[in-house]
C-alpha cells in the first residue's frame, strides 16, 4: 500500500477508482486504460510515465477534462466529473486545470507578460488587473526580469516557465504537465522541474508530470508507471 492511499480521503485532490477508456467499438474497439486507480493528494508533486501508448496521456486528458472516462469513478476537488457531459468540460477545465504542454505555445508577437496576461483577460479580467497578475506569476516562476521579453528573446527552459506562468492563471488548484522537459537541455529540464515542485510545496498546488525524463526523477514525491493502460507505482 502507498502512502497516497493512507492519506485521509479529505486530502485527495484527485480520486480516480477503476477507470477505463475505450475507443471506438466492435471489432475495432481498443481498451487504453484498463481499470486505472490514481489517487493524488493536496500538494503532492506526482510523476507519471511510461512507454508510448501505454495509455499516460489518455489519463491526463480525463484528468485535465478534455475526455471522459469510459466507465470508473473520477473525482477533482470533491466534485464527481464521472458523469460530465461534453458541455460540462470547458467550465471543469477553467474551475480546476492549469495546463504545460511540451511546446510552450506561446505568441511569438507577444512579450511574457502579454501572453500570461491575455489569458487573465479571457477569462474576464481587466487589461491593467491582467497585467499585474501576469507580472506576479512571472516573479513566482523567476522571470520578474523578462516581463518584456518576446519569446524569441528567451531560452527554452525560459519560455517553458512563461507557460507555467499561464498555466497558473486564475489560480487553478490542479497543474498538469505533459512532456514539459522533452525539448529542453538538461540544465533548463532541471530548472523547469524544480519550479513544477515548488509550485506544489511553496504554493500548494497539486502538480501531475507525464515525463520520460529519467533525468528529474528525484524530484517527484511519487513515480507512477503505466504500461498496457494499468498502472504500477515504484517502491
Amino acid at each position: 500500500m502507498n502512502a497516497a492511499t493512507l492519506l485521509p480521503q479529505a486530502e485527495r485532490v484527485i480520486e480516480v477508482r477503476n477507470v477505463t477508456k475505450t475507443y471506438g467499438s466492435g471489432a475495432t474497439a481498443f481498451q487504453a486504460l484498463k481499470g486505472v486507480d490514481f489517487p493524488v493528494n493536496a500538494g503532492e508533486f506526482v510523476m507519471l510515465s511510461g512507454p508510448s501508448g501505454s495509455g499516460k496521456t489518455t489519463l491526463l486528458s480525463i484528468l485535465g477534462c478534455v475526455l471522459t472516462a469510459t466507465s470508473g469513478h473520477v473525482q477533482l476537488m470533491g466534485e464527481d466529473i464521472s458523469k460530465a457531459k461534453e458541455g460540462d468540460l470547458p467550465r471543469l477545465r477553467r474551475s480546476y486545470i492549469g495546463f504545460v504542454f511540451q511546446a510552450h505555445n506561446l505568441i511569438a508577437s507577444l512579450t511574457a507578460q502579454e501572453n500570461v496576461g491575455l489569458l487573465l483577460e479571457m477569462r474576464g479580467s481587466s487589461q491593467s488587473k491582467a497585467r499585474a497578475e501576469a507580472g506576479r506569476l512571472l516573479d513566482d516562476v523567476g522571470l520578474g526580469d523578462k516581463l518584456m521579453s518576446k519569446p524569441g528573446d528567451l531560452s527554452g527552459g525560459q519560455r517553458q516557465r512563461v507557460a507555467i506562468a499561464r498555466a497558473l492563471a486564475g489560480s487553478p488548484p490542479i497543474i498538469l504537465a505533459d512532456e514539459p522537459t522533452a525539448a529542453l537541455d538538461a540544465q533548463n529540464g532541471l530548472k523547469v522541474t524544480e519550479t513544477l515542485r515548488a509550485l506544489a510545496k511553496e504554493h500548494g498546488h497539486t502538480v501531475v508530470v507525464v515525463t520520460h525524463d529519467n533525468r528529474i526523477f528525484h524530484l517527484a514525491d511519487r513515480i507512477v508507471h503505466i504500461e498496457d493502460g494499468l498502472i504500477q507505482e515504484h517502491p
